[in-house]
């Protein structure tokens, strides 16, 4: 077994609740959370790794504090907020319980929010994400983090009403 087979098959998913305690502030650029969805703060690497494999895993070898192969999630609430301008992974919260083994999909994924310097606010960029995942499975190759900020880039929404209702 390859280690990218072996990552998602194997994955373990670890889903933490806030009980009470506020995570982030709630400010004008905060992106708001759900009780019913969990979330992951990540960065564009992990956006390029799932369009690249599919999934959402953990990255390769231990990470801080001895953890491998381990995905962290934490679950949402009225006093959750992110506002770093990191990328936030949302999933339903029915799709993913702590232990649980293997690595979610493209396609378990609720919303990918991405922080857009000139709005100011979070987007999602699920169908965008989506949609560069197809056109990487069809061609039967990668992409890399500046060949997926240049493609998101061309993507910039148009901000028309469809598209403010989306943002968070």
């Amino acid at each position: 077994m390859n280690d990218n087979v072996d990552r998602i098959a194997t994955a373990k998913n670890r889903v933490f609740y806030a009980d009470g305690l506020g995570v982030g502030r709630n400010n004008p650029i905060s992106l708001h959370t759900s009780s019913s969805s969990v979330y992951r703060v990540t960065g564009i690497d992990q956006i390029v790794d799932i369009i690249n494999c599919g999934y959402v895993r953990a990255k390769e070898g231990r990470v801080k504090g001895g953890h491998e192969n381990e995905v962290f999630w934490s679950v949402g609430s009225e006093k959750t907020f992110y506002y770093d301008k990191r990328p936030v992974l949302e999933v339903a919260i029915d799709k993913v319980t702590n232990g649980q083994i293997g690595a979610l999909s493209l396609e378990d994924l609720s919303a990918i929010w991405m922080f857009d310097n000139e709005q100011n606010k979070y987007f999602d960029r699920i169908e965008d994400i989506e949609e560069i995942r197809e056109m990487v499975k069809e061609s039967n190759s990668t992409i890399t983090s500046e060949q997926l900020n240049q493609m998101l880039k061309e993507k910039e929404y148009k901000y028309d009403d469809e598209h403010i209702s989306k943002a968070r």
